[in-house]
């Protein structure tokens, strides 16, 4: 079976256990900052990674750095993860859970990309304009890409929204090409 798969299955069963419990609110917060965590650390990810390191050693250092700091509920399902040998795939698994409560709230993740970092108010202004599109509430990630001229280009899922300028300038020039361009 595919570590996607895999994957799936746990953070449904994390959802599941985490529902049970009442805890639905917390675990989405430990899994937002387990998710900030691993993207932060190249140390932890190959730790979890190493099938050198036992798995009593890795439960102890999972329990000596996440204890008190997560929700009992999250910290038994890391406890289960090590005890199953699936830890090498917990970047998968917060990211299956995430994409599966976004699903169940009716949240889009969208990624935003622009010549130069968005301010703010920028951000703000494409979210509200993504959200009316959608229909949905908006998670929106910027990036900056120097290879655009201007504009941005929006990627929700797999569809692309294309506002920048060289798509434009494109554009025009089919326009002027096939004869279709007219003036005022």
């Amino acid at each position: 079976m595919s570590d996607i798969l895999v994957a799936r299955r746990y953070a449904e069963a994390l959802y599941d256990f985490a529902e049970s419990r009442g805890s639905v609110e917390d675990v989405d917060a430990d899994v937002a900052s387990l998710g900030s965590v691993l993207k932060d650390s190249r140390e932890l990810v190959n730790f979890f990674a190493s099938p050198i390191i036992s798995r009593e050693k890795k439960s102890v250092v999972v329990r000596s750095l996440f204890e008190g700091k997560i929700s009992k509920t999250t910290l038994r399902f890391l406890s289960q993860l090590v005890d199953k040998r699936r830890e090498n795939i917990l970047g998968e698994i917060l990211g299956a859970y995430q994409n599966l409560r976004d699903r169940q709230l009716g949240v889009a993740r969208a990624v935003a990309r622009s010549a130069t970092s968005l301010a703010e108010d920028e951000r703000a202004e494409v979210r509200t304009a993504l959200e009316r599109m959608t229909g949905m509430k908006i998670r929106l990630q910027s990036e900056t890409d120097e290879s655009l001229i201007g504009g941005v280009i929006v990627r929700i899922g797999d569809t692309v929204y294309d506002g920048s300028l060289r798509n434009k300038l494109n554009q025009l020039k089919e326009q002027f090409v096939s004869g279709s361009f007219r003036t005022n």
